[in-house]
């Protein structure tokens, strides 16, 4: 693997801010108000009756010093999440101890079809809406209560029909994350493999999508799932052991010792190409990029992240028989923020010979330009396509058209205003990515000058950029 730094000091952007699919829309009554949970002070879930329930069960553990709420309470802008408690005379959580220890009896599983490898099944996705559908009746009611209340609006399968042509129209079948991965995902293995109702039960849906922002695999395991996302080497405080068959109990263990007032992180996708990681401690053999986790749980990752585009190229020169059979070229990369200088890092994967080249750039570049002019037209298409008063799910409208560049761009009606702000902060991450990827590779290509300051430009960064390669350290 390949390091080439940059020396580029960049302003804080929508990219680097981290959304948990945990969070839930302030209003004028939330939905956790509504559904009587229990709350801090400040009409915050803070998770009581969870942590009563779990510890009321034989082989149920969570650590007295374990408080849910947000990082500071009362602040809306802060994310809910797990952490220590501040409380005086409360105790740090040593290396080692336990931070939830969750009965198989507590969770939502597939039952004697659990198996610690398998990642995806149609029985614990049914389980999990029988569940919802008893509510209060289930015999886990209090996580179901939970569950109900969660807001899955940052996902993109989840998102309404305008929503998701706009995204469509963004990544115009080029970029990640590639639609069969998430418009079409419901369908294809709820109602086409697993039976699902073809006329879209919304219970089923809020199923599949609670399923896929919030299971380990083929669990829902309460508290565990309140943990919030980082691979930041400084943040990541946790371990957590499937069970490794049925009627085992789930365990969350501190990786280090863990302050009080500090989160209590966990990795949504430890195993990550770019990670550091004891791959023998990778218990969620999980290798989502950023793009995947954006689809996923509906937030981009803080630093460090993970890349990769891919791109037809032309080999019909290859071959013998004059047949042309298109390649695909990949590119990938990971790229960090330098704690101490505030500086962008790019690690292209590789060796030496798999480094960018300037077909990559060509491609990175073509859509940088695409997604900056887009968002120099941004309030124009917020204007057209966006609900203005309330979120508009229960509204129709008429098609909204708009011309881009010379092109139509049409949307069968309006999206809400979470589904256009998770559309953005996606695109800002891209474009953050792609210039920082193609200003790496700018020695390696004989980047020209106005080239190299359009990239600056569109990138928003904000100082001058000395380009130099370095062995990984």
């Amino acid at each position: 693997m390949m390091l080439l730094y940059l020396s580029i000091l960049f302003p804080c952007l929508l990219a680097a801010v981290q959304v948990q699919s945990s969070e839930t829309k302030n209003s004028a009554e939330s939905p956790i108000v509504a559904a009587g949970l229990p709350t801090d002070e400040f009409g915050d879930y803070n998770g009581s009756d969870l942590i009563s329930w779990v510890n009321s069960s034989p082989q149920g553990v969570v650590h007295p010093s374990v408080r849910i709420g947000r990082e500071i309470p009362g602040d809306k802008s802060t994310l809910l999440g797990l952490f220590v408690s501040s409380d005086p005379d409360t105790e740090p959580i040593e290396k080692g101890e336990i931070i939830a220890q969750v009965p198989w009896d507590l969770m939502i599983h597939p039952g004697n079809k659990y198996h610690h490898e398998t990642f995806f099944s149609c029985r614990a996705l049914k389980n999990i809406v029988e569940e919802l559908k008893l509510g209060d009746q289930s015999k886990l009611a209090p996580y179901v209560r939970y569950l109900l209340t969660q807001n899955l609006d940052g996902i993109p399968g989840y998102w309404s029909e305008p929503a998701q042509e706009f995204f469509s129209f963004v990544l115009d079948d080029s970029l990640p994350p590639f639609e069969e991965k998430w418009r079409h995902d419901y369908a294809m293995k709820w109602i086409k493999n697993c039976g699902g109702d073809p006329d879209i039960d919304p219970l089923e849906r809020k199923a599949y999508f609670l399923a896929m922002s919030r299971d380990e695999d083929t669990l829902m395991v309460p508290i565990y799932d309140m943990a919030n996302h980082s691979n930041d080497a400084d943040k990541l405080n946790t371990l957590s052991y499937k069970p490794t068959s049925p009627g085992d109990f789930f365990q969350f263990v501190a990786a280090r010792k863990i302050l009080p007032g500090e989160q209590i992180y966990n990795s949504y996708n430890r195993c990550n190409y770019c990670s550091d990681a004891d791959f023998e401690l990778c218990e969620t053999f999980s290798w989502n990029r950023t793009p995947d986790l954006f689809l996923e749980f509906g937030f981009v990752e803080d630093f460090p992240q993970t890349w990769r585009f891919e791109y037809e190229i032309d080999s019909s020169d290859d071959d013998d028989d004059g047949d042309d059979y298109p390649q695909i070229s990949v590119t990938a990369f990971c790229l960090d923020k330098n704690k101490e200088s505030g500086q962008l890092e790019v690690y292209w994967e590789g060796d030496d010979d798999e480094l960018g080249d300037g077909d990559d750039v060509e491609f990175l570049m073509e859509h940088l330009v695409r997604i900056s002019d887009l968002r120099k037209k941004k309030l124009e298409f917020e204007d057209k396509f966006v609900w203005r008063n309330g979120d508009g799910k229960y509204d129709t409208a008429l098609p909204e058209e708009l011309d881009y560049f010379g092109e139509t761009l049409q949307l069968n009606g309006k999206m809400t205003t979470s589904e256009w702000d998770a559309i953005w902060q996606y695109c800002n991450a891209l474009i953050l990515a792609l210039g920082a990827a193609i200003l790496s590779l700018a020695d390696e290509v004989s980047l020209d000058e106005s080239d190299y300051n359009l990239v600056l430009e569109m990138s928003n960064f904000t100082s001058d950029t000395d380009n130099s390669n370095h062995e990984e350290l």
